[in-house]
């Protein structure tokens, strides 16, 4: 046989041999590389060896996502400093959700991790404020922030989350500015200044209607952020509305120590309406002042603030008895939303008083709505990948639609839908007043939520008993 055809004999018997073994290994589970040997013997006693190498067959799998055991949010608030009593309120409700949230299951579709809360104290200062913020950030590597309750305080602290792409949702701070500065990781759940306002002065215009007698208001207010936007958003609606302002006085709530001559000033003016934006301590000493003035106007209403700490109530006493307050929520809701009653029992035996609204509750819808975020970030993102983590919930918030038929829905808003300015567009308000039946705030308006008819107008102190 010629030589060449013998080779092409042998190498053909390779090929063939090679290709077994292939065939063979592929419905094998994966091995380390097989060297085979084949030994050709020619006619002309040469003795040739060939080794060839059988390729490695392997079976290409989609990494699981990484188990973990908790996911860290962050939450300001003024643990500290003339705020403490409100920001221990604050903290309450945050903490109520949180724990409604892990004995649920945690976030089920990151395996149930824990979710837990990493807690900043700002001290009602903004420059504090931002610090904790950067602190959460960097160092507790939170993949989302909450709070900050005082808007001069949540400002600066959305500053730094908006610098470091992480979202921020607030769920206790006013002032309609923090939505109007183009932000794109920054959302609000309740109601702003702005939104306030309007039904403010809608339920001026329906005591009005109903009663009469309500021509001219004046407006005091503390000269932060918060203050200051109430009182720009109540002289536009005063103008809208038809009523006359006759005084806006303003103070710095962090060093007053006393208003005699605020009161005096809006004693002089006579309005027929005072609008008040304080804070705990202020509201305190404010309604001291306008007693000790024997000045009390038919209508006082304020926005929340220190009218609905537990802590202002207390001192204050009967002395505020009659007057009124927007907030977002009350306790008597439980007669027009049945869910919330059994709600309000355990938080009420956890913490020793009734949902308040205005910090409580609040931060109990804001834990539960960056919850729902959070488990809708984790269908699509990995949260040991903070930056893809933190967009994904960044992104699932942009797109929530959160109906008022959740068991968590205590608030009576039509549901939370944020708008391009991250500000939630089905949020709204109530208006309170403080009874003297039983020294506790009832829903007045509007007609649809009331429990009670307004006591209209306010009793002057010497009429009271």
């Amino acid at each position: 046989m010629d030589s060449r055809a013998v080779w092409v004999a042998i190498i053909a018997v390779i090929v063939i041999v090679i290709a077994g073994i292939a065939g063979f290994l592929a419905t094998r589970p994966p091995a380390a590389p097989t060297t085979v040997t084949v030994t050709v013997t020619e006619t002309k006693t040469e003795t040739k060896t060939i080794t060839v190498t059988a390729p490695t067959t392997t079976t290409t799998t989609t990494p699981a996502k990484p188990v973990v055991k908790e996911i860290k949010i962050g939450m300001i608030q003024p643990l500290s400093g003339p705020l403490a009593q409100t920001g221990a309120k604050n903290k309450a409700g945050a903490e109520f959700a949180l724990e409604e949230i892990n004995s649920l299951g945690g976030v089920k579709n990151c395996g149930g991790a824990k979710l837990v809360i990493v807690w900043g104290d700002s001290a009602g200062d903004p420059s504090r404020g931002a610090a904790e913020a950067e602190r959460l950030i960097t160092q507790e590597k939170v993949v989302a922030l909450l709070g900050c309750y005082q808007s001069s305080v949540t400002k600066t602290a959305s500053e730094v989350a908006e610098r470091y792409h992480v979202p921020f949702l607030n769920g206790d701070s006013e002032s309609a500015a923090l939505t109007q500065r183009g932000y794109k990781w920054f959302f609000r759940t309740k109601p702003h200044m702005g939104m306030h306002s309007i039904y403010h002065f809608e339920f001026l215009k329906w005591l009005n209607e109903t009663y009469g007698g309500l021509k001219t208001v004046a407006i005091i207010h503390e000269d932060t952020e918060w203050g200051s936007d109430a009182a720009k958003y109540w002289l536009m609606r005063a103008k809208e509305y038809g009523f006359k302002v006759v005084a806006v006085v303003s103070y710095h709530a962090a060093t007053v120590t006393s208003l005699d001559s605020e009161v005096e000033k809006l004693k002089a003016a006579n309005p027929d309406v005072l609008l008040v934006a304080p804070y705990t301590q202020d509201a305190i000493l404010l309604v001291k002042t306008m007693k000790a003035h024997n000045w009390m106007p038919k209508v006082v209403l304020a926005q929340g603030g220190g009218f609905l700490d537990p802590y202002y109530i207390k001192q204050i006493g009967k002395d505020g008895y009659y007057l009124f307050t927007g907030n977002i929520f009350n306790w008597d809701l439980v007669e027009k939303i049945p869910k919330l009653r059994e709600k309000n029992e355990k938080f009420k035996a956890k913490y020793g008083w009734d949902f308040v609204g205005e910090g409580d509750v609040d931060n109990y819808i804001a834990v539960w709505t960056i919850y729902l975020a959070i488990e809708e970030a984790c269908k699509v993102a990995d949260p040991t990948n903070l930056e893809e983590f933190r967009k994904a919930i960044r992104d699932a918030l942009a797109n929530l639609k959160v109906t008022p038929d959740e068991p968590w829905f205590i608030v009576p808003w039509k549901g939370i839908e944020f708008g391009p300015d991250g500000q939630n567009k089905l949020a709204r308000g109530i208006i309170t007043q403080m009874m003297p039946d039983d020294g506790k705030y009832h829903t007045v308006y509007p007609p649809e939520y009331a429990t009670r008819d307004p006591i209209y107008p306010i009793p002057p102190w010497d009429q009271r008993d």
